[in-house]
């Protein structure tokens, strides 16, 4: 039986499945709604035929990823307007993220999250390295809070009305959902021949706003600026993205050589 799926209309998202899925993920809805994350508005919560269910207000037509491909399609970059509503929802979230703080350092629940066995058990010649890599990001980020983490922030799940798809969330250090927003995408080829790939790119100015508007926050926070731990980070999400894509060979083989460079 499905544990919880995800109908969307116009203007709605319907949530469905079994009683204990469907609670887990509104408590933690309620709660990041709460906290001040740029939550969809929850309109209407229950339970029907022994399955529960809530519905959320969509928070747009189009997420950033098809608002930045459709700039790039249109005039070869992404336009200012739609690349300053990105970093608004990312500021926001930002700030939401650092009212969940703490110091307990859940590195191993992180390296589940981002399924760091997995892709060791998918590369056994290159396992050694990835985790020695870990190890070394683990020391270099202790400095950090743990916050709660989405796991999978990137232009896909954010809108310009706030971010989608939060109940997998879980513990991790503040700095790993946003870089991931912006290196997303550099795991995606951009020659032919692969199985998808990169529909837009940021410029090396963008990625440079984004980095400075959120040190501010660092330092609003009493943090080391996040930019000191982009590379930890990137690295992260590249491993996230490599793991358990057997049905896309030759984009799986791009991403374990890109994880490995990056090692």
């Amino acid at each position: 039986a499905k544990i919880s799926a995800v109908y969307r209309s116009v203007d709605s998202y319907l949530r469905i499945g079994s009683p204990d899925k469907i609670h887990r993920d509104l408590v933690l809805h309620k709660n990041m709604e709460k906290a001040g994350f740029p939550v969809a508005r929850l309109i209407e919560e229950g339970e029907e035929n022994g399955e529960a269910y809530f519905i959320e207000s969509s928070l747009g037509d189009k997420h950033f990823g098809v608002l930045f491909a459709e700039d790039v399609a249109r005039t070869g970059s992404i336009r200012e307007e739609t690349f300053q509503q990105f970093i608004s929802i990312c500021e926001l979230f930002a700030r939401a993220q650092l009212s969940t703080r703490s110091e307990t350092k859940g590195y191993a629940e992180f390296a589940k999250g981002i399924w760091l066995g997995q892709l060791c058990e998918e590369m056994p010649e290159n396992a050694e390295a990835i985790i020695t890599r870990f190890e070394k990001l683990r020391k270099h980020t202790e400095q950090l809070p743990f916050v709660l983490t989405h796991g999978d922030f990137n232009p896909n799940n954010l809108y310009p009305g706030g971010v989608i798809d939060l109940e997998d969330a879980f513990p991790g250090p503040y700095g790993y959902d946003l870089v991931s927003a912006i290196s997303h995408i550099e795991s995606f080829p951009t020659s032919e021949g692969y199985e998808y790939l990169a529909k837009y790119h940021f410029t090396e100015a963008q990625i440079q706003e984004f980095s400075e508007r959120l040190n501010v926050i660092s330092k609003e926070a009493g943090l080391v600026p996040l930019s000191e731990f982009w590379n930890d980070f990137e690295f992260c999400r590249a491993v996230w993205l490599a793991a358990d894509i057997p049905n896309t060979p030759k984009l799986q083989q791009f991403r374990y050589t890109f994880v490995i460079e990056n090692s």
